[in-house]
């Protein structure tokens, strides 16, 4: 049987004869899977133990038992090489037993299809949030994901994501502009005197593409983005709406040069004495995940 699914077509389901049963260790990659909607193999062998082989065949049974997808979306970071192994995204069959196992009801918008344009980002958000709640465990530091930010911060309206609008100005010209951070998440630890605190960051994955500025505000930029972090800080609108006193923004670069000049254009929004705005490229987020951490909390 092992041999049969090994030769299975990699993007084309096939019927399984004997019906699968889940394991807990199936139960936990659907979990994962739903909890970040596309992950690739290395990164679920990151968060659910077990031998890459094990792992590996329960994923080819996952995925022709209906359970996980494999979007073809993800076919042209394979053909540039950018993506060498398969990604893995929830299906409704997943969604379901996993909210049902968490006493929820499935919603249905971890199912939505990824683009192929979003495949290459969604991974790098998964992966930068891998990289940091795993440094958290390592540490002894609680990491809290956006959904139980939701679940524990006081909030008068009832929202799936931690968004927001904002007006922001620069010169004479103004603007209203939405804010959604590309993920959330808190880290609280314990300090000398045996009090917790909680520290709150907001994600901005960027893979290069958002130009650093534009002549209209009305246009996105990364100076934008800056402006409307800013905003949003001095303004307090956070404390209002979600309870939340206070934060600062990790962003993800893919080179130190790229790092450099948005750093120069946040420096001049908040100031060069302004922590707000943290920066760490996006190839040293596995291998100094704990020392950037210590930066954070």
């Amino acid at each position: 049987m092992q041999e049969n699914v090994a030769r299975r077509p990699r993007f084309k389901r096939v019927t399984i004869s004997d019906p699968i049963r889940l394991t807990d260790r199936d139960k936990a990659i659907l979990s994962a899977v739903r909890k970040y909607r596309l992950l690739t193999t290395s990164q679920i062998l990151s968060l659910v133990p077990g031998s890459r082989q094990n792992i590996v065949r329960r994923l080819q049974l996952l995925y022709h038992a209906g359970f996980l997808d494999r979007p073809k979306t993800q076919l042209p970071l394979r053909y540039t090489g950018e993506l060498f192994e398969l990604a893995y995204a929830p299906t409704r069959k997943a969604a379901t037993v996993t909210a049902a196992a968490d006493g929820e009801t499935a919603s249905g918008k971890e199912c939505k299809p990824i683009s192929s344009l979003s495949v290459a980002h969604t991974l790098s958000v998964s992966e930068a949030l891998i990289s940091i709640e795993t440094a958290c465990k390592l540490s002894g530091i609680q990491f809290f994901d956006e959904q139980a930010i939701l679940d524990s911060v006081s909030s008068k309206e009832s929202t799936r994501r931690l968004q927001w609008r904002v007006t922001v100005k620069s010169g004479s010209e103004s603007e209203e502009v939405g804010v959604i951070p590309d993920a959330v998440f808190a880290a609280e630890r314990q300090g000398d005197s045996g009090a917790f605190r909680r520290f709150y960051y907001f994600l901005e994955v960027d893979r290069g593409t958002m130009p650093l500025t534009r002549k209209s505000l009305a246009q996105s930029s990364i100076h934008r983005k800056a402006l409307a972090y800013s905003r949003s800080f001095k303004s307090g609108i956070l404390k209002r709406r979600f309870g939340i006193p206070g934060f600062k923004v990790l962003f993800v670069v893919r080179s130190k040069d790229r790092l450099e000049r948005m750093r120069e254009v946040c420096r001049t929004v908040q100031g060069s004495g302004s922590s707000l705005f943290l920066f760490v490229i996006h190839d040293e987020m596995r291998t100094r995940a704990q020392e950037i951490l210590r930066c954070m909390v």
